[in-house]
């Protein structure tokens, strides 16, 4: 498809991915262990960041990525609409119209922060296909969900008591809501990398005058 060969290029048409790359880390590194921190608002921690990101993508030349950031809070705001009612935490957290707003700016920066993660690693796959780039990025994406989720429930204490009575899923005990939102889980990620990949969206990793020139 037209939009492979636009996001092909090599590490070295990237001179500040190795920095940026170390930046993106610890910035998610530190959302997710501000869920540790009791004195620390795990809402507006993820508000302030989602909002953030806007000119952190700015100064770091990657303006284009804006584009998988709004269509990351599209699947976001889809998600929050239709499972809105299912949350509700063991911590104080900001509402709007009655619900949480919590986890409509984690999926939003969650989803966001994978596919930035795999744009690096996927270019060390030589003649990439759609099929091929779908499994790397759904193996990336299951792995970074289940890791996180096993951290912030069993280490750090942060639960959805809303669903707390159901089962979590088998051997990594976490992600406790229904089934259908466990599947939607699992799913959100693979729909939001279909949603990139269909709109043709340029490499959120390549600075813009580089991809102006390619």
């Amino acid at each position: 498809m037209g939009s492979t060969s636009m996001r092909s290029s090599h590490p070295s048409s990237l001179p500040f991915s190795k920095p940026v790359m170390i930046a993106d880390k610890l910035i998610c590194a530190g959302v997710l262990f501000s869920l540790g921190f009791s004195g620390v608002r795990a809402d507006f921690t993820m508000v302030a960041v989602y909002i953030l990101l806007y000119p952190y993508l700015y100064l770091t030349s990657r303006r284009q990525a804006i584009r998988h950031l709004l269509a990351a809070s599209l699947v976001a705001c889809c998600w929050f609409f239709i499972a809105k009612g299912q949350y509700g935490y063991n911590r104080e957290m900001l509402l709007i119209g009655g619900y949480t707003v919590y986890p409509l700016f984690a999926w939003a920066t969650g989803l966001f922060g994978v596919y930035l993660m795999y744009s690096y690693w996927v270019r060390i796959f030589p003649n990439r296909t759609l099929t091929g780039k779908l499994i790397f990025f759904v193996v990336l994406y299951w792995s970074l969900l289940f890791g996180s989720e096993i951290v912030a429930y069993h280490y750090f204490h942060f639960r959805n008591i809303a669903t707390a009575n159901y089962a979590g899923l088998p051997l990594i005990d976490c992600i406790h809501v229904p089934g259908w939102m466990q599947a939607a889980y699992l799913l959100n990620g693979p729909i939001y990398f279909l949603i990139c990949e269909f709109s043709g969206f340029a490499d959120p990793n390549v600075p813009v005058r580089a991809a102006l020139h390619r």
